[in-house]
């Protein structure tokens, strides 16, 4: 019995020959390639610039559209109430502060709060300030719980097998966490920490991000070519 033939979608392919070469064109005005003319290069140049604006917009557009969407979401569980209003409300009125505190600081009604701001200066300082402010605090908390976590998941690791990666983890979790004690005896720990933290995790943490890129452009490669759906369809 013979398959079905897949019927190919026209527009699809033009979408993806349209996406595929703009992508090029974008590359090939990013990195100017050696054997072109220079004036190609520079309108592959400028033409991709000008891609990159066009992306920038719509970027924008599209966390706009986000944010007014969060909104729409949490308004309509405000008003279903339950269990999980409580959660939206601080939500929306959190979003609500950041906006008019930002719209306040750029029209300069928060000066009183900044006596040795200069005249004429703009910058939203009060709001950037407060932002710091609340992400170090939430920042801070998380830390505090990865802390405990990370002891539970050593306690539990060793309680369920015994190897030699898990002890070697254990080994490295306890210097990390012990050579953070502000002790004079506990100098050795503290090199040993600071070497653990700038060789192996920053090589674990570039791979991570290398390997991130890759599956992130492998992806977006098979979009393009139109063998994967994406996530809208």
């Amino acid at each position: 019995m013979r398959a079905p033939r897949r019927r190919v979608n026209i527009a699809a392919v033009i979408l993806a020959a349209l996406a595929t070469s703009l992508a090029l064109i974008t590359l090939l005005g990013l990195a100017p390639v050696p054997a072109l003319p220079e004036s190609i290069n520079g309108i592959l140049s400028q033409f991709s610039t000008l891609l990159i604006r066009l992306v920038t917009v719509v970027g924008g557009i599209a966390v706009i559209i986000g944010v007014l969407n969060l909104f729409a979401v949490h308004i309509g569980k405000l008003q279903k109430g339950g269990s999980s209003a409580l959660y939206s409300f601080v939500t929306v009125l959190a979003a609500v502060l950041v906006v008019v505190v930002h719209l306040a600081d750029r029209a300069g009604l928060l000066k009183a709060l900044e006596p040795g701001r200069a005249t004429g200066d703009t910058s939203p300082l009060v709001s950037l300030t407060l932002m710091d402010a609340v992400q170090v605090a939430i920042e801070s908390a998380l830390a505090g719980l990865l802390l405990f976590f990370l002891v539970y998941a050593a306690y539990r690791l060793m309680r369920r097998r015994v190897t030699g990666w898990n002890i070697l983890f254990i080994m490295t979790l306890l210097i990390v966490l012990v050579g953070y004690i502000p002790l004079s005896t506990l100098g050795f720990l503290t090199t040993i920490r600071d070497w653990v933290l700038r060789v192996p995790v920053s090589a674990g943490t570039r791979g991570i991000l290398i390997g991130v890129a890759l599956g992130t452009l492998t992806v977006g490669v098979r979009l393009l070519l139109g063998q994967d759906r994406s996530f809208r369809e």
